[in-house]
């Protein structure tokens, strides 16, 4: 997954960028892979890429799909010790597919907190 994230309230900010196959419950051991900023500056549009291998089956009733999520926990938000979550969702992935791209996306931050695809 590539693309863009930008936080405009505060001089630096923390991001935790997560790749995870999501199944009917969100849990730690869906995780692929995980980037952590931190202390990024505020006001640049920061270029993120984070890529991550999956072989461990599908989730059940989810007929051989993989169901890719950009899950982001984040400081850009308007209070000082509150934490954002931004999700994405992204069309599932047939478990035979070699690979998925997913490229171009632009997230920003300010005063988000949960979002949907």
């Amino acid at each position: 997954m590539q693309g863009t994230i930008r936080c405009n309230l505060h001089d630096t900010f923390t991001a935790f960028i997560q790749i995870v196959e999501e199944d009917s419950s969100y849990t730690f051991s869906d995780i692929i892979k995980e980037k952590v900023w931190t202390n990024k500056p505020s006001n640049i549009t920061h270029n993120f890429s984070i890529r991550g291998t999956y072989e461990e089956g599908d989730g059940l009733f989810d007929d051989g799909m993989y169901e890719p999520l950009l899950f982001i926990r984040h400081t850009c938000m308007d209070q000082i010790n509150r934490v954002g979550n931004v999700y994405r969702t992204f069309k599932p992935v047939p478990q035979t597919a070699a690979s998925a791209n997913f490229t171009g996306l632009t997230i920003k931050l300010d005063n988000r907190e949960d979002c949907c695809s």
